[in-house]
């Protein structure tokens, strides 16, 4: 079931009924029972896999606490953690990694057939994987005792708001709020309900409007000069934030109306003054999770050299999380190297003196810095293949003049850029707003009387200039 669906409002409103309309200690049961019922209804078979990683994780945590030796204790440890990572990487790199093998035997002058298992891809499984790996890790490291309940366990594997694109929770977090009884709060329902409303506006006006344009331009690149090449890109950075983000506030307002609270995934990543800034506003359940369970168990920063294989290491570890194609593999690569260099300018002297001189330069150039090499690597991350993404870059070179008639047929109408227009330039106030006026939103949501209107008006915007068509989250793929 899509967010953007109204399949799914009507399995929320129905779940919501039964939920808060049970005892409170059949609650857990409740939740768990509909976050299966959502999860199968993409394909029944992938609640078996969802299943079997939720025994295994809870096993080898038990295993892990009551453990009399060190030894025993890592060895539950490892084998949650091949068990986890063999799965994700079976389903998820095991063709890719035979393709890259016959090619690289072929160029030796060996002959192997193009094999592939073409094995499906669980929905979600990188999310909830991590997840699970992230859990067994802190009851390894003693940072949060091993939960005894298997019912609580569960649901905080399959919690449904969050299971198929994040964010990326954390045991010491969630379980708490799985262990406590919930009730149908107003304020609660008020709040919620807003992130669901600017999140629908982000995914169905913004992202799903775009959408379109960018898939046209990314089937033939190399039809396209490079003015095109450059709307589209600015276009892709606008919709996977808003495709991305939006999911994850949805997903933080359906938690919340049921009385749990995700952590923020996003914090207007556009608005960051440099790539590093950008990297703790985007996506930011699995930035930290890398920091936290990659980063700092190879060191982290306490020695330059190390530091500057950490980060290169985590980035590309990321990107290939992010799919199996060395399009994403160049895209980590790429954020990683610009982070390195970023990091070196910092103690420079030339770096020190712009900051003291001149700073509003110094801010407008860590910017232009930042959007240079996001929007650069955002190319990487779109395209179906290397040559793709060259033939992206290579047109650069030739600009051409822009045409009503190609927009137009490309799925953007005269009408259709108008209300995109509108619908950007809307978005960048309330995200100007949230990032350096949120007193004013405040304000706004304290007001009864204002909130309702803005509300209102919100709904209306969505189902006037809305996609419908139950499109799909970009971040389902990964």
């Amino acid at each position: 079931m899509l967010f953007n669906s109204f399949e799914f409002f009507t399995f929320f409103a129905a779940f919501l009924a039964l939920y808060f309309g049970v005892p409170a200690r059949q609650q857990g049961v409740v939740l768990l029972v509909g976050s299966y019922i959502f999860y199968m209804g993409w394909r029944p078979s992938f609640a078996i896999l969802l299943a079997f990683t939720t025994l295994v994780d809870y096993t080898t945590a038990l295993a892990m606490q009551n453990a009399r030796s060190t030894g025993a204790r890592k060895g539950a440890m490892l084998t949650a953690l091949i068990i986890n990572l063999g799965i994700l990487g079976a389903v998820k790199y095991l063709d890719f990694v035979i393709s890259n093998v016959a090619g690289l035997t072929g160029f030796f002058g060996f002959d192997i057939p193009p094999y592939a298992l073409n094995l499906i891809l669980p929905i979600g499984i990188s999310f909830y994987t991590f997840q699970s790996v992230g859990y067994t890790l802190d009851v390894y490291n003693r940072r949060i005792p091993a939960e005894r309940d298997f019912i609580t366990y569960a649901q905080y594997v399959s919690f449904f708001p969050q299971l198929v694109a994040g964010p990326i929770e954390r045991g010491g977090h969630m379980l708490p709020q799985f262990r406590r009884t919930h009730v149908l709060r107003y304020d609660n329902v008020v709040s919620g309900g807003w992130l669901i409303g600017y999140g629908l506006f982000k995914k169905m006006c913004v992202a799903d409007a775009i959408s379109p344009f960018i898939a046209g331009i990314y089937e033939h690149p190399s039809a396209y000069p490079g003015s095109y090449q450059i709307v589209a890109a600015l276009l892709f950075a606008a919709q996977i934030y808003c495709d991305f983000s939006g999911y994850s506030d949805i997903a933080r307002g359906v938690a919340r109306i049921m009385d749990y609270e995700l952590m923020v995934n996003f914090r207007q990543p556009y608005f960051a003054s440099s790539l590093t800034d950008f990297w703790r506003r985007w996506h930011i359940s699995l930035s930290t999770w890398f920091r936290d369970y990659l980063y700092m168990p190879l060191g982290g920063s306490r020695r330059k050299a190390k530091a500057t294989r950490n980060v290169l290491l985590v980035f590309i570890v990321s990107g290939i999380w992010h799919g199996a194609a060395w399009t994403f593999v160049i895209w980590g690569a790429l954020h990683g190297v610009g982070l390195v260099v970023e990091r070196w300018f910092r103690g420079t002297a030339p770096r020190k003196w712009l900051d003291d001189a001149l700073p509003a330069l110094s801010a407008v150039l860590g910017r232009g810095w930042m959007l240079l090499l996001v929007l650069a690597g955002w190319v990487f991350f779109r395209a179906q293949s290397l040559q793709d993404a060259l033939d992206v870059f290579h047109h650069l070179g030739s600009l051409g003049s822009l045409t009503y008639d190609r927009f137009n047929a490309l799925g953007l109408s005269a009408y259709q850029i108008a209300t995109l227009t509108m619908s950007l330039v809307l978005l960048a106030c309330v995200d100007y707003q949230l990032v350096h006026r949120p007193e004013r939103l405040a304000r706004l949501a304290a007001s009864r009387t204002a909130s309702t209107v803005a509300g209102v008006g919100l709904a209306y915007y969505v189902l006037l200039f809305g996609v419908f068509g139950r499109t799909e989250f970009i971040y389902f793929q990964f």
